[in-house]
């Protein structure tokens, strides 16, 4: 992994916060280090107050924004002896954490601080680097990962036993500093978690963070451990067509919502899905346990989704802490399927999280199949998994609660016909996805734009399945358009009540 760092731009930054941004952006522009509003960064610089006076201020990446588009903007200002005070205290719940930050932000319109903040308190020097780097979880999430972790890192980047994030994990920072840190000490490695890299300038502190992942990867690639299986795509079908429509119907019905699907049948993912050792390594669960928001615990092997979503109702009745609302459970409907003649199908509220949820799957394939290249994979235990579901989701229930505004059709696949383009924009703004054809449209979440075709032949109906699970409705100006063929036995399974 090479720096990106560039002398030029650097030197158009103003400040050290806009250089902050300036580095934090080029860790988020690697997807092999941060996923989707994962990784956070931060700067401990002065605020000065409006009467001339300072305080010691962290500056750290606010909660949910894109470390790939922060800007100064996006990092809240937090008063830096308030946090570490906070950080002294014997202990704190995360509601209690999070209320506790809350009066210390120095700016009133600052966003929502991290979840890590006291992470970033906790490091004495200037800039720190947070992120979950693949390579380093391929190494920890290992049955001798501790080990292993100790030998690659050394002094370099003391290893941190587990702790889930927010105030607990920042002691644990925090006292394994105190007790190993050496003049040469750049960072941390967080078990089951990710990585953290510090230094005294924006490009030191960037710079750090890359050469520990770099040992990491040196590690991988010594042990064979790098190169992934891969297999050959299954041919798209009639049969496959009529399977993710169902497999979408069947999804909806246990969401209670209708769901977008999409398909991943790349050579990493065929490979990932003819391993023998397939059900072992994907039952494990995810590398890092947020993942699981997106991706639930395990996937769905194959499609009995009322089997899956017996073991997972049953899972949550182990698992879910004593007094827990069961209103706030997640519902137990699969968000990952993987089948032989599918491949990876990813589900989710809207085709914006289907397809981040897809994107976040390869990733843990990827660290899976290289941690069992030279060790024995293994995530955190069922109860710590689902933790991170109660805390970090709900999202999808937060977006299903704003219908029938602003999103009417959240979760609809519409398949719009050349003679009704100007319906696209609207459908969309609406919350459906939108397969159009013949259309010239600009490239948008939830747009699929298939060549125009002169009928719904069972070639173009394939394509539209297998972009979003299924067609709810056909949108065009014709009045010879009547459903027929395989058009209308997707549209008959579709999950959307009319």
């Amino acid at each position: 992994m090479h720096s990106l760092w560039n002398d030029e731009s650097a030197s158009r930054c103003a400040d050290a916060l806009e250089l902050r941004a300036y580095t934090s952006r080029l860790l988020g522009a690697d997807a092999d280090l941060v996923l989707h509003g994962g990784g956070n960064t931060s700067l401990k610089s002065p605020w000065l107050r409006a009467d001339g006076t300072s305080v010691p201020c962290l500056y750290v990446k606010g909660s949910g924004s894109d470390l790939a588009q922060v800007t100064p903007a996006d990092f809240t200002p937090i008063d830096l002896a308030g946090a570490r005070a906070l950080l002294a205290q014997e202990h704190l719940d995360t509601d209690g954490m999070m209320a506790g930050l809350a009066p210390l932000k120095l700016r009133a319109d600052a966003p929502k601080p991290s979840i890590e903040t006291l992470l970033h308190a906790s490091v004495p020097s200037s800039h720190v680097e947070h992120t979950h780097a693949d390579s380093v979880l391929a190494i920890v999430n290992t049955a001798w990962g501790r080990k292993i972790a100790r030998e690659v890192f050394g002094d370099y980047a003391p290893l941190v036993p587990f702790s889930h994030s927010g105030f607990d994990l920042a002691k644990s920072c925090k006292a394994t500093l105190e007790r190993e840190r050496t003049a040469r000490t750049i960072g941390l490695i967080l078990e089951k978690h990710g990585v953290v890299a510090f230094g005294d300038d924006a490009r030191t502190s960037y710079e750090n963070m890359l050469a520990l992942i770099n040992r990491a990867e040196t590690y991988l690639r010594a042990h064979d451990a790098w190169e992934l299986p891969t297999g050959m795509p299954p041919p798209r079908s009639r049969e496959g067509a009529l399977a993710l429509a169902c497999l979408r119907r069947d999804l909806s019905a246990v969401a209670g919502w209708p769901m977008i699907l999409t398909v991943d049948q790349s050579p990493e993912v065929v490979g990932f899905i003819a391993r023998k050792d397939l059900r072992e390594l994907a039952t494990q669960g995810p590398p890092t346990p947020q993942h699981a928001v997106f991706t639930k615990r395990v996937p769905l092997f194959g499609r009995d989704v009322q089997a899956y979503a017996t073991d997972y109702r049953a899972y949550l009745a182990a698992h879910a802490p004593s007094g827990q609302d069961p209103r706030t459970l997640p519902d137990a409907a699969a968000r990952i399927v993987l089948d032989p003649v599918l491949g990876l199908v990813a589900a989710s509220v809207d085709a914006r999280h289907a397809r981040m949820t897809a994107q976040i799957y390869r990733h843990d394939i990827r660290i899976a199949s290289r941690a069992a290249a030279h060790d024995r994979y293994l995530s955190l235990p069922p109860a710590d998994i689902l933790l991170a579901e109660l805390h970090y989701g709900g999202f999808e229930r937060g977006l299903r609660a704003q219908v029938p505004t602003p999103w009417p059709r959240l979760g609809e696949v519409a398949l719009v016909l050349a003679d009704q383009v100007e319906q696209i924009d609207v459908l969309l703004a609406e919350g459906s996805a939108v397969v159009a054809l013949g259309a010239e449209a600009r490239p948008r979440d939830g747009l699929l734009v298939l060549p125009a075709a002169e009928s719904l032949d069972d070639a173009t109906v394939i394509e539209v399945a297998y972009g979003f699970g299924g067609i709810d409705r056909v949108v065009t100006g014709r009045t010879d358009c009547a459903p027929a063929g395989l058009l209308g036995e997707i549209l008959a399974l579709s999950p959307v009540r009319r």
